[in-house]
């Protein structure tokens, strides 16, 4: 019986799909298919699992104690630096982030601006980062583009809560 989109798109390993970023999803199809040219649909997808899932290590999460170990993905993207990052190696120096939103804050935005155009454009921020401060640090995008906190990286869960092992509170 063929798997069909919705039925995947409701499964772990559906959420790991849509979740891995493209250059991820390419390796890991490139790794199935060079691994087997006449492998089996259950060979194909026990293979993408085992590259996509990793087994929950939070030993308070209801689903994964006892014999029954619930499956994660191995790949997600953090809200604060908005990378993807691997699950297995989440630690607290991992992310690096402004916990505050850049504000328009040079002069040279507003030189010549008689008609009032918005100054914080994608367009602006490139060409003038330095115009562009954080008030968490008083930093500005050309001297600290990266972010003035480091902590773990904290995944964004559409349909669930987000684990402990993203220790991003």
């Amino acid at each position: 019986m063929p798997i069909t989109e919705e039925v995947l798109e409701a499964t772990t390993l559906g959420r790991a799909i849509n979740d891995a970023s493209d250059k991820t999803l390419r390796a890991v199809l490139k790794s199935i298919c060079a691994k087997n040219d006449q492998a089996r649909n259950d060979q194909a997808r026990n293979e993408a699992e085992s590259q996509l899932l990793v087994t929950d290590t939070d030993p308070d999460t209801e689903e994964s104690s006892g014999n029954n170990k619930r499956q994660v993905p191995h790949y997600a993207f953090c809200i604060n630096c908005e990378k993807e990052f691997d699950v297995t190696t989440n630690t607290k120096e991992s992310c690096r982030y402004h916990p505050e939103q850049s504000e328009p804050t040079g002069e040279d935005l507003y030189v010549d601006n008689y008609d009032g155009f918005d100054v914080d454009t994608a367009e602006m921020r490139e060409d003038f980062p330095e115009c562009f401060m954080f008030e968490c640090c008083g930093g500005n995008l050309r001297d600290n583009p990266d972010g003035c906190v480091s902590d773990f990286h904290q995944e964004e869960y559409p349909d669930a809560k987000p684990s402990k092992r993203s220790r991003a509170f």
